[in-house]
């Protein structure tokens, strides 16, 4: 049976692929492309956040004795360190109010 599914999808995309004229969507129509002034295509960069902010939130740093900008993985991805991290205390670290306070939103949110 999945022979079968993957010689269909094969067979579906060599015969697109022989087509003169495919209505194949316009890069630049929400595709992750863009025109730039002279119509050449550009790469639209990503403006919103890489991960949702639960995800993010489980970075985690190694750093030994203090966290640096040059080597702390939390600073280099513009994050503040958290309890996962191995260091703890360090000048990076989120604050517990901050943390109760962002606890408190999100639960206001929701209701």
């Amino acid at each position: 049976m999945q022979h079968t599914l993957r010689a269909n999808y094969q067979a579906a995309i060599w015969r697109r692929s022989l087509e003169n004229l495919p209505d194949v969507p316009a890069p630049s129509a929400g595709h992750g492309w863009e025109l730039d002034d002279g119509g050449s295509l550009k790469i639209r960069w990503m403006a919103g956040l890489p991960a949702p902010d639960v995800v993010l939130n489980l970075i985690s740093c190694t750093c030994r004795r203090t966290c640096r900008p040059s080597d702390c993985s939390c600073i280099l991805n513009g994050l503040k360190c958290t309890v996962v991290c191995k260091l703890q205390g360090c000048s990076n670290m989120v604050q517990d109010d901050a943390i109760v306070a962002q606890d408190a939103n999100d639960s206001d949110g929701g209701l």
